[in-house]
């Protein structure tokens, strides 16, 4: 892969993901929209129309990939429109402290990284029965939330 370009946009429209996420790679989880930014530019992805229901862990989660202590690249021009997530729940196993997550900037995901850095919009966003609808404790990453 190459990176994402400013344009054309990358869109992923009409989605639909019931009861996924889980656990690998020592103790992270994962969510059911995992948004990873790492070695190459990541930006211009459109994301519309999604319904997450009862993820494992959490409904979508923010990362940046960290090398010699320092972010590669940022999440940037990444927005998210017509998006549901519902029935994230604490998952009660040995990484309940990492679940019931709508959305989840994750602030350490193991050693040698750091949290998410970067933005992202969230149009039409609609959060319910979560244990918590968004959890973004980190200065490094930006979450904008439009009716």
């Amino acid at each position: 892969m190459n990176g994402f370009g400013a344009d054309p946009k990358t869109q992923f429209q009409n989605i639909s993901i019931v009861r996924a996420g889980g656990h690998f790679w020592g103790a992270q989880t994962f969510p059911a929209i995992w948004v990873f930014s790492a070695s190459k530019v990541f930006q211009g992805i459109r994301v519309s129309d999604v319904d997450i229901v009862d993820p494992t862990y959490s409904g979508i989660m923010f990362q940046t990939n960290y090398v010699g202590g320092q972010p590669q690249f940022p999440v940037t021009d990444t927005v998210f429109t017509n998006v549901t997530i519902s029935g994230a729940r604490k998952s009660g196993d040995a990484f309940d402290a990492k679940s019931g997550f709508g959305i989840w900037v994750n602030e350490m995901p193991e050693a040698g990284q750091g949290p998410a850095v970067g933005s992202a919009t969230f149009n039409n966003l609609t959060l319910t029965n979560n244990a918590q609808d968004i959890k973004n404790t980190t200065s490094t990453f930006t979450i904008t939330r439009t009716p």
